[in-house]
């Protein structure tokens, strides 16, 4: 058995070449052998990994009309006539070459100079093209446009058809008696009539034939053979236009003949390396590393023949000092599988396939031995052992510091001693010639060997002791047990012969045996709680970027939310400036007569616009006030500027007011007061805490004209503000009413006013009006 089928690598190429587009590609891929020349590895493996890249981005290439015309180009060479079906089929492969260049320009974001060395190679024919599509319609026929001779008598053979037609009707017309059914067939090209076989000779003309019953005859009368003359010649003709055409055709390809193979063969190899890239794609592959030292990492690598949702991923590594891996565990532990991963992949490199696993790093060596599987032969007179000894003998006498040995179970088949020392013998000759070997083994002694060697890796694959079931882990650094005891208890091996076969091999133990099966507990134990660390230190990882990922999205959403307030905030604050601009320019457009309810209400408006949601500062007793500063009242909240500091109390300036309060009275504030020129103030003094004491919860405005009844009352209502008056009376009496209405057009118009009626019987009547502000 070949290595490559040793290794299984047949069976991949055939998942492979599902993936090709047409049956050139899918034979090379099947015909694919690994190659061990390092300038054509690295070459297939760039068109590979360029490949694998590009199907992953664009999906695979397009190879519609791509298929095997070699056979027909060879005989356009040649000059022989092709056919119509020839002819569609090279101006399809003409349109399917211009499609590849079109998916080649799409590949624009990644350097692929290895594919478009193939993609400049190849050439669009469009005159060839346009002359054939000219000629060939899409079914492969010879169209009327080919030729104006052509078209000419195809009109002469459909004008000849209608004559025809129409002396064969009048023939079955002026025959109805005769004529059966009435129907007109064509035999041999030629239209006849089916008549009663009694009556075929009293029509003169030609008789060809009886029907299956006979009881008609076919018949072709005297008027019908001179017009069935004349369409046979025209189609006589036609046919000759017909090869004339094509032959000039045959030529136009001719003439490009020997490019359209030159373009055949790279479609073929653009399909095996995008094949292979695409059944990368589909098994999640990757390209591989080259690497010029012998050294060998598989990251996590899954055989591509096991079920994906079974098979076990496993990492290896084979780097300086290391030459020799040696693999041990229980039987269907996985061994076997390990060692055809290393061997496979190298293989699978050195033809340019993807490989199963997340990264790996493969090294160039210039052949790969194998001695895997049983080769026994009654034929050739080998046993198991024969057929064992004589690869290995073939591997000892061929392999090269630069080749791969696989070996598995290496010396087994014979007598264990003598398989141990056989065993041995053959890894201490590798080892002395260098090259890289991965073999697997149960024998003890040859566990012990590897151990005591720096440049042999132990490794084994794990076994679940619980369960009793192998786990196929592949674990570096120790050495594995074949359970077989175990196993055997499982399958219903009497207990007793189990215990006695313990003793007997506890008996056969060495001291050293006794001190490697210690300290390999020791580092199986050491083992199983750094996995458990690094499972916890990874869930923390996962964790930390979990929340990482949250903060990030929160600040973002924080950002985005500080982002909408800052811009909405701005236009307020130009919308409010505006505001302010204008109710400051009334201002300062007002006369030093302005009234004082007015200019009172426009200040309003502005401590609205400037009201902010500063923080308010605490009453502090000691606090210590200057003439000029900002501050508040306690009752109401409202800011005043003060503007002379006394031994009792502090007078303030209070919308234009100056009032005198105690310091418990008030508090610092952080508002800006606005000045207002030329403002006319007017002293009221509070001498208690009450702020209500000197103002009176009445206007009255009897014996005045409306104007003057309303500024007085406007000065009136400034006050109540001021004082934060919540009810007081209006005095308007009766009269003829225009002073009433006056007043109540006013008050509707004050935003501070909550409600307002008539007075009751013991509040004036209808003489006054009762105000509720807000």
């Amino acid at each position: 058995m070949s290595v490559e089928n040793s290794l299984e690598l047949n069976m991949i190429l055939a998942q492979v070449s599902g993936h090709c587009a047409f049956s050139l590609s899918k034979q090379a891929v099947l015909n694919t052998v690994p190659s061990f020349d390092p300038l054509i590895i690295r070459r297939d493996h760039a068109r590979m990994k360029e490949a694998l890249t590009a199907v992953v981005k664009y999906g695979t290439i397009p190879m519609a009309g791509i298929r095997d015309l070699g056979e027909m180009l060879k005989n356009a060479e040649k000059g022989r006539i092709l056919s119509a079906g020839d002819l569609i089929n090279e101006i399809r492969f003409i349109q399917g070459i211009r499609s590849i260049l079109s998916y080649a320009k799409e590949l624009n974001d990644f350097e692929h100079a290895s594919l478009d060395d193939l993609f400049s190679s190849l050439i669009v024919h469009d005159h060839t093209e346009k002359v054939l599509s000219r000629c060939i319609n899409e079914y492969g026929e010879v169209m009327d446009s080919a030729s104006s001779e052509l078209a000419s008598i195809r009109l002469s053979i459909r004008r000849s058809e209608h004559d025809i037609a129409q002396a064969a009707n009048r023939f079955v017309a002026s025959h109805s008696d005769s004529v059966v059914d009435g129907i007109i067939t064509y035999r041999g090209g030629r239209a006849m009539i089916l008549v009663r076989a009694s009556e075929k000779n009293q029509f003169g003309g030609l008789v060809y034939g009886d029907s299956a019953s006979g009881q008609a005859s076919y018949i072709e009368p005297a008027q019908l053979v001179t017009l069935n003359n004349r369409r046979q010649e025209y189609l006589n003709r036609e046919q000759q236009e017909i090869e004339r055409i094509l032959d000039m055709c045959s030529k136009e390809v001719s003439k490009v003949a020997y490019e359209e193979l030159a373009n055949l063969e790279t479609c073929t190899i653009l399909d095996t390396v995008f094949a292979k890239a695409a059944w990368g794609a589909a098994n999640d592959a990757c390209a591989p590393q080259l690497s010029e030292t012998k050294e060998m990492h598989l990251i996590k690598a899954r055989h591509p023949l096991i079920d994906p949702l079974r098979v076990v991923a496993n990492t290896y590594h084979i780097a300086d000092p290391v030459r020799i891996l040696l693999i041990t565990g229980p039987n269907t532990g996985g061994k076997t599988v390990s060692m055809k991963v290393i061997g496979l992949f190298t293989l699978m490199t050195y033809c340019g396939i993807p490989l199963t696993c997340e990264s790996a790093v493969i090294p160039f060596f210039d052949r790969v031995f194998a001695d895997i599987g049983d080769d026994q032969s009654v034929v050739s007179s080998l046993s198991s052992f024969s057929a064992h000894i004589s690869k290995q003998a073939e591997v000892c006498r061929e392999a090269t510091g630069s080749s791969l040995v696989l070996l598995d179970e290496v010396g087994s088949g014979t007598d264990p001693n003598e398989g141990e020392a056989l065993a041995i013998a053959i890894l201490n000759t590798l080892r002395e010639l260098g090259c890289v070997v991965v073999a697997t083994t149960h024998y003890g002694r040859l566990k012990a060997y590897g151990k005591r060697h720096s440049d042999i890796l132990c490794a084994s694959v794990e076994f679940d002791m619980k369960n009793l079931i192998p786990t196929y882990r592949y674990i570096e650094g120790t050495t594995g047990s074949s359970n077989a005891f175990e196993v055997a208890q499982r399958y219903g091996l009497p207990k007793g012969i189990v215990k006695y076969a313990r003793f007997l091999r506890n008996q056969a133990k060495t001291e050293e045996d006794t001190l490697i099966e210690k300290l390999e507990e020791q580092l199986n134990q050491t083992r199983v709680e750094r996995e458990l660390l690094e499972k916890k230190l990874a869930e923390n990882e996962a964790l930390r970027a979990a929340l990482e990922k949250e903060k990030i999205i929160l600040q973002k959403q924080k950002d985005e939310l500080h982002e909408k307030a800052e811009k909405e905030a701005a236009a307020y604050i130009e919308e409010v400036k505006a505001e302010a601009d204008e109710i400051l320019e009334k201002l300062r457009s007002s006369q030093t007569s302005i009234k004082l309810h007015e200019a009172i209400g426009e200040r309003g408006k502005l401590s609205k616009i400037v009201k902010t949601e500063e923080p308010e500062i605490p009453y502090d007793p000691d606090h210590v006030y200057k003439v000029g500063d900002a501050v508040e009242l306690r009752s109401s909240g409202q800011v005043c500027e003060v503007t002379e500091i006394g031994r009792r109390d502090i007078r303030i300036l209070l919308n234009g007011r100056e009032i005198r309060v105690k310091k418990d009275q008030i508090r610092p504030s952080l508002h800006v007061i606005p000045k207002i020129k030329d403002q006319q103030t007017t002293s009221i003094h509070i001498a208690s805490r009450n702020i209500y004491a000197s103002v009176s919860l009445e206007c009255n405005l009897i014996g005045l004209h409306v104007d003057e009844a309303l500024i007085k009352m406007g000065d009136y209502m400034d006050q109540a503000k001021i004082h934060s008056l919540k009810t007081f009376r209006i005095i308007h009496g009766d009269g003829t009413g225009r002073l009433r209405k006056a007043v109540h057009d006013k008050l509707k118009n004050d935003k501070d006013v909550k409600e307002f009626r008539l007075g009751m019987p013991n509040e004036g009547g209808t003489g006054a009006t009762v105000v509720v502000m807000k």
